[in-house]
């Protein structure tokens, strides 16, 4: 038989490390033996075979095998620290003395010395575990949870664990039964009993961190998933999960590579390529995505899931027709995926095929009725009538004490929309408040985070005169519009009357400047000096490319980047030939829509809690006068409400600036058929209307907070 390949003998450890996850720990012995024949000096599994022997209660072979791991890997914290947990249990002052003089002869490190001391010196009580439960009793547990019988799972599991009180294999499956049952309370006091009996269980750390990521407490959980991983490294599972608390902590970067060394260690893990996809894209490597889905289903990774993001990052491409193939072949594979069908039903929504939307949504609905976001998404076009069952039946699913905390968040905003909808306007804030909560608790922010910014940026620029300082030389002539201003401040109208015109294609968010600018001067990498000419030449050329690529052959592009507004002054010295619009609304109409809305995970975190919601658009409005006075004339403002009161008048006046000659479609906006990808998807598909002007005044007292954080800036 010839050697095993690197590849092969990860493969091995993988499959070792899954199936000792699962508790079936004689088959992981078989395969972590497999490992050491083809490799003898792969110390992590010489250590998780001392595992193995701790968890069968023999101490001795445990040291053995940790022994051997010691000898390949004599730095190894991880292995000190197990030898010293088998030692305390077994309770022998002469071990314990000759095993911390080993440990002082080899070098180990004071503070570890000290922790080895501590574990060794511990509170007598430990050096005599109870007996182990018999192996097949807890396969038998394990099984009815993998086979739905979650109830009786925890039945035997309960049962076992009052007779071996000491095995924590037992509580962590107890706690995996409650989960599945929806009981989280007592799933955490079991995933908490199962670390306090076995402190060095990595698959414990590991399953209650997912747990916690999946309560919406992500830095807690990413914390318990650290711990697995120093006690086993390269633990794929564990790295998926990091990778995945990373990403809900915004830490886009810090899970891309965690969840790249997932993959590498085990291509297989499904979870780990689908969440490395989605994150990529949501970092905007909308091609390094779709690479990753392309070499998934190379890899046997073609379920319905896969299929319908990959549908996503192809609509994000710009590859509507692919989208919709990809989006389709999922739902004809998984026609009972909720989730697919959902997918599918918001690209519909941002083809503006309302009707075929609703009825993937209804069908995702009846699929998964406890699924909050189902419903939130469906109201984002669906307008409901008083007495309509549906919101009765939201009201049913959002009481139920089981559901869980996001999908009652979810919830919660699909009723706030529907209580506006039938005006019974004094219950909307009675789901937006905890539903805002909910979110902001998941994605904490710090407002004194925008004061820095608007400060670096004002800073920067301070001794500048725009006025007079002349474009880069040998800038680009490309001349597109820019439309930038507050979410839900009108943006997206503005962009859809100017792609009404025959000269204009709309880009949506494309970020073809303003996100080379963000990462340049406030990201973490930022650097300390202004930008320089070259750098703006190169940015004012990459730009053109990008908004080319995103608008083949078209004359002129919108480009309706919100945060563009931060950096008028260096747009305008890159691309001279821009056109930047400037949209206003009502700060109180606008920060009650944004509070009304979720926004892409992570995105806009000032958003659900309103004194920072104030606080926000007050530096909005600082940041937009410092480029007002450093660049009279540089950019156009218009007021969504006398867009909305003299329309014709307010049309012309935004044509005549974009260097655009009349045309009578712009009016007509609603008819123009493009693809929306924001929140306003709906709106722009519907002629002007005044609803929703001055809405603020109907919860005046629900809004104390954000207009007194607003102060003059009303």
């Amino acid at each position: 038989m010839p050697p095993l390949s690197s590849t092969q003998i990860k493969t091995l450890y993988a499959e070792a490390m899954k199936l000792m996850s699962a508790g079936r720990h004689d088959a992981a012995e078989a395969k972590f033996h497999e490992v050491l024949a083809a490799a003898p000096k792969r110390a992590e599994a010489h250590y998780q075979l001392g595992r193995i022997a701790l968890a069968r209660n023999a101490p001795d072979a445990a040291l053995k095998h940790l022994a051997d791991a010691r000898r390949i890997k004599p730095g190894e914290s991880a292995i000190w620290q197990m030898m010293a947990e088998v030692l305390a249990r077994l309770n022998d002052p002469a071990r314990n003395a000759t095993f911390l003089k080993e440990a002082r002869n080899a070098g180990v490190p004071a503070p570890l010395l000290q922790t080895l001391r501590n574990r060794l010196d511990g509170p007598p009580g430990k050096a005599a575990p109870a007996a182990a439960p018999p192996g097949k009793e807890v396969q038998r547990a394990i099984s009815l949870l993998q086979g739905g019988k979650a109830d009786k799972a925890e039945a035997l599991a309960a049962a076992l664990l009052k007779k071996y009180p000491g095995a924590a294999v037992l509580a962590l499956i107890l706690a995996n039964s409650q989960v599945a049952l929806g009981k989280m309370a007592a799933a955490e006091e079991s995933f908490r009993t199962a670390i306090r009996l076995a402190p060095d269980y990595a698959e414990a750390h590991n399953t209650y961190g997912r747990f916690l990521v999946e309560q919406g407490r992500a830095k807690e959980g990413a914390k318990e998933i650290s711990a697995a991983l120093k006690l086993a490294p390269n633990l794929p599972l564990g790295l998926q999960n990091l990778g995945v608390a990373l990403s809900h902590l915004g830490d886009l970067p810090g899970a891309i590579d965690t969840l790249k060394r997932a993959v590498e260690i085990e291509p297989r893990l499904a979870e780990a390529q689908l969440t490395l996809g989605q994150t990529l894209s949501r970092a905007g490597r909308d091609e390094d995505a779709l690479e990753v889905f392309r070499s998934a289903a190379a890899q046997g990774h073609d379920g319905p899931i896969f299929l319908a993001r990959k549908g996503q990052v192809q609509a994000r491409l710009g590859d509507d027709d692919g989208a919709m193939q990809s989006l389709d072949a999922a739902v004809r594979k998984g026609p009972k995926n909720s989730l697919v069908h959902s997918l599918r039903a918001m690209q519909l929504q941002h083809m503006g095929r309302f009707d075929a939307a609703e009825a993937d949504f209804r069908k995702a609905i009846a699929l998964e009725p406890r699924n909050g976001e189902n419903y939130r998404m469906l109201m984002a076009t669906t307008r409901l009538q008083p007495g309509d069952p549906l919101i009765a039946r939201m009201e049913q699913v959002y009481a139920d004490p089981s559901l869980s905390g996001e999908s009652r968040m979810h919830l919660a905003f699909a009723l706030a929309r529907a209580m506006e909808q039938v005006k019974q306007h004094d219950r909307v804030f009675e789901f937006l408040d905890p539903a805002n909560a909910f979110w902001r608790k998941r994605y904490p922010y710090d407002i004194s985070t925008r004061r820095a910014e608007i400060d670096r940026v004002k800073a920067m620029f301070a001794d500048v005169d725009f006025a007079r300082l002349p474009p880069v030389d040998g800038a680009t002539d490309c001349a597109p519009i820019f439309v930038t201003g507050m979410p839900r401040s009108g943006t997206t109208l503005v962009e859809q009357i100017l792609a009404s015109h025959s000269r204009v294609e709309g880009a949506g968010e494309l970020g073809s400047v303003s996100g080379a600018l963000l990462r340049r001067i406030l990201g973490p990498d930022a650097a300390q000096a202004a930008p320089d000419d070259d750098f703006l030449r190169d940015l004012g050329f990459g730009a053109e490319e990008r908004l080319k690529a995103a608008c083949p052959g078209a004359e002129r592009v919108v480009d309706k980047a919100i945060q563009t507004y931060m950096f008028m002054g260096l747009v305008k010295r890159a691309m001279p030939n821009a056109h930047i619009v400037l949209v206003r609304r009502d700060p109180r109409d606008t920060l009650l829509s944004i509070y009304k809305n979720v926004f892409a995970e992570g995105t806009h975190r000032y958003a659900y809690n309103q004194r920072d919601l104030g606080l926000y658009y007050r530096m909005f409005e600082e940041i937009v006068g410092f480029w007002r006075d450093k660049l009279p004339g540089g950019f156009y403002e218009i007021q969504y409400e006398d867009l909305i009161d003299n329309t014709q008048d307010e049309v012309r006046k935004l044509l005549s600036f974009c260097g655009l000659e009349w045309e009578d479609q712009c009016l007509s906006f609603h008819e123009t058929r493009r693809k929306v990808a924001t929140l306003s998807v709906a709106q722009v598909r519907q002629p002007i209307y005044k609803t929703s002007q001055a809405a603020w005044k109907r919860h005046e007292a629900d809004l104390k907070e954000m207009i007194a954080a607003l102060g003059d800036a009303v």
